[in-house]
């Protein structure tokens, strides 16, 4: 159930993304409810089996940089998304790197205050 919550918080915070960033002069662009659902999916997948050996295979660069280039892998995790699904787009790196730390702010901290309450 908790992994039900979660992903729906996800599609949420990008559906809720797509409409606040663009005003802010970003271009992050999904065509609909269902795109939502398929880029929290393909995020979801991507930070799950793909990052974990980016960031073993760059643990050098993010020691040297002191951990800031974790935040370009994050980015990379959106541009994957972006390369991968029709219904979604971002502008650009910058706003790749925006939009995953958005995204990984706003989801986590709703998950804290609404799976906590469910378990509790």
């Amino acid at each position: 159930m908790q992994f039900i919550i979660r992903f729906l918080i996800k599609v949420a915070t990008v559906i809720t993304l797509s409409y606040l960033l663009p005003k802010f002069g970003l271009i992050v662009r999904v065509d609909g409810p269902l795109d939502a659902v398929k880029v929290a999916l393909v995020l979801s997948l991507l930070n799950s089996f793909v990052r974990p050996l980016l960031e073993f295979f760059a643990f050098p660069i993010t020691c040297l940089t002191l951990g800031l280039f974790s935040l370009v892998i994050s980015a990379a995790m959106v541009v994957s998304a972006d390369q991968l699904l029709s219904g979604f787009s971002v502008g650009g790196w910058l706003d790749a790197a925006i939009f995953s730390i958005t995204f990984s702010l706003i989801s986590s901290l709703v998950e804290r205050f609404i799976v906590e309450d469910a378990v509790n």
